[in-house]
Order: C-alpha cells, then sequence, then structure tokens
C-alpha cells in the first residue's frame, strides 16, 4: 500500500500581497527622466510639450565618443555641418538649407553671431566638456530671436556641476594627433564651479594644413547668479584655401556672460563677446598680403513674467543688442 499522498500548499495570499505592494513602491521610487528644453519658448518647457521641431542632442554622457561639439551636430540630418579642419575650426551650420548667416548659434542663450561673416558664428569659445547638451530648433525662429534665425537656432547648453570631480583624457593618433583635455568640478552648499581646458594638436595630412585648438572655460553658479568665461585659439594652416597660396589663419575668441534671477519672475543677463580674426596670404611672406579683422558684441536682456490666471502668461522685457567691426 503506498502512503499519503503531499499536496503542494497553495503560495500565502498575505505573502504575494507584500511583494506585489513592494514592487509598486519600487517603481514609484524610480526616478522619473524628463527632458526640459529652453529653445524655441520665453521659458523651460518639457520636450514633449513644445509645439517647435526641437531636437535635443545630449553631450555630457558621451564625451568620450567625440573630439568636438560639431560632431554632435552631424547627428542631426537636418543639419549641414562643413569644417576647415577637425575640432570645428571655421566651422559653418546650416539648416535645413538656409545660409550660415541665417542659422542662429546661441551659448546659454547668448548670441554668438558674428557680424562680420556666418563663417565665424560657430567659433565656440567653450571646451567640449563644459557642455551639458545641445538643442536645434528647427525652422525659423526669427519672431523671437531675430532676421539671423530665419532657417532655425542652435543653442548650446551648459549646467551646474553635480559632483565635486576632476577627469583627464589625452589621446594620439595619424598626422601628429596630439589631444589633451582636463576638468575640475566642485560643490559646497550653494556654489558649484567648473574649470575646463582643452589642447588639440595636429601637423596636417599634407603640408600646410596643421591646426592647433586651444580652449578654456570657468563657470560658476550660486543660488540665482550664473557667470560663464570662455577662450578659444584656433591657428590653422589654409593651403589651397585661396588659390595656390601657403595661406595661414587665426581666429580667437572671448566670451563673457553673467546672468542674474532678480525674482521668481525676473531675469537680467548680460554678455560680451570679441573675435578676431588674422589672414596671412602667404605664410612664408606675410608681407605680401595680411588682413586682421576684430569684432566686439554687447548683449543685455531683462525678462519678466507675469501669472494673469491659471492658464494665461504674459511675458515682456527689454533686450540691448551693439556690434562694433575694426
Amino acid at each position: 500500500m503506498s502512503g499519503p499522498r503531499h499536496l503542494a500548499r497553495p503560495f500565502p495570499m498575505r505573502f504575494l500581497a507584500i511583494l506585489l505592494v513592494s514592487s509598486l513602491l519600487a517603481v514609484a521610487q524610480e526616478p522619473r527622466r524628463e527632458v526640459v528644453v529652453v529653445t524655441g519658448t520665453y521659458e523651460p518647457i518639457p520636450l514633449e510639450e513644445a509645439e517647435r521641431a526641437i531636437a535635443v542632442l545630449p553631450v555630457a554622457r558621451q564625451t568620450l565618443v567625440a573630439a568636438s561639439i560639431v560632431d554632435f551636430l552631424k547627428l542631426d540630418p537636418a543639419l549641414d555641418v562643413r569644417q576647415r579642419a577637425p575640432g570645428g575650426v571655421q566651422a559653418d551650420v546650416s539648416i535645413r538649407g538656409g545660409t550660415f548667416a541665417q542659422t542662429l548659434i546661441l551659448l546659454d542663450g547668448q548670441r554668438l553671431n558674428d557680424a562680420q561673416t556666418g563663417h565665424h558664428s560657430f567659433d565656440i569659445p567653450v571646451p567640449l566638456e563644459a557642455v551639458e547638451r545641445i538643442e536645434v530648433l528647427r525652422g525659423a525662429g526669427s519672431a523671437m530671436y531675430g532676421a539671423d534665425a530665419v532657417s532655425g537656432v542652435v543653442n548650446i547648453v551648459t549646467a551646474p556641476a553635480r559632483a565635486t570631480e576632476m577627469r583627464a583624457r589625452t589621446a594620439i593618433g595619424n598626422f601628429g594627433v596630439n589631444q589633451q583635455r582636463a576638468s575640475l568640478a566642485g560643490m559646497t552648499g550653494d556654489f558649484s564651479g567648473q574649470l575646463h581646458v582643452s589642447r588639440d594638436f595636429s601637423s596636417g595630412f599634407v603640408a600646410g594644413r596643421d591646426y592647433r585648438n586651444l580652449g578654456a572655460a570657468a563657470i560658476a553658479h550660486w543660488r540665482g547668479t550664473s557667470l560663464t568665461l570662455g577662450a578659444s585659439d584656433k591657428p590653422f594652416g589654409a593651403a589651397g584655401f585661396y588659390g595656390n597660396y601657403d595661406s595661414w589663419e587665426r581666429t580667437k575668441s572671448w566670451f563673457a556672460s553673467l546672468r542674474q534671477e532678480l525674482n521668481q519672475s525676473t531675469s537680467a543677463s548680460f554678455s560680451f563677446r570679441r573675435h578676431t580674426d588674422l589672414f596671412v596670404l602667404t605664410r612664408e611672406r606675410p608681407e605680401v598680403y595680411t588682413n586682421r579683422h576684430a569684432v566686439e558684441s554687447y548683449q543685455g536682456t531683462l525678462r519678466r513674467r507675469e501669472e494673469l490666471s491659471t492658464n494665461v502668461r504674459l511675458h515682456y522685457g527689454a533686450e540691448i543688442l551693439a556690434d562694433a567691426i575694426d
């Protein structure tokens, strides 16, 4: 005679309920990731609520797979990017077939377009490591930004430091490529600061096509105050660009920006940009023809937002722009 059969005991319903509640709490506590854009609107809004065609290119998490800001712009099929040498040397950006002068370049909302020529608008005065993301507004933005935003806007956005850290990076390659980059970020209380430096050098794939990219930036945030200082120096060989000459060119940029949140509804900002361009037709004989330009730009804004009702907001303010060419 066989012994008694032992049937499987039913799973305790109380234990099952505890597991279900625990899993729901875990899902509820998972941080929600929401992309907020500041381009194309008067105040930051979630990307899915934007009425304009805006693309967000993440930079901070992918700096190891790119050498310059231009490398990220090439990922957007709506952009036509051209450059005289790697690393964004005299780079030009066009959106949806517009000219280079019809594409507005911004750094944290401050204009970088050059009054002399569109060829210098993308001389970004901060290294790649200082950039958090790039926002691209495809299509006309002149109603908000002016006549030089006919085809669109490229807004390069930085961000406060989120941790105290130090990073260093170096690389070597063919044609004398030699790169060094370093970043230092720190936080204490309400203050956060960053310091970024970069160097990119190459002897060129042929004689007369050497280049050197130097950049440095300091960014500080304290409560409602944001300060950005940046500089870049880009000498490069331009042999064959302007005919059968061993030409040479050097561009420099200096940038300073201060933004102050006066209260929850009012903000003020001021920025200064200086850009110089030195062109030598014959590198070995600069006395034959040498051309120098210097452009200085000032921008000041005061913006205020009024909550008229739950669904009605009024945005108003003033903006001052000044350009000078020597």
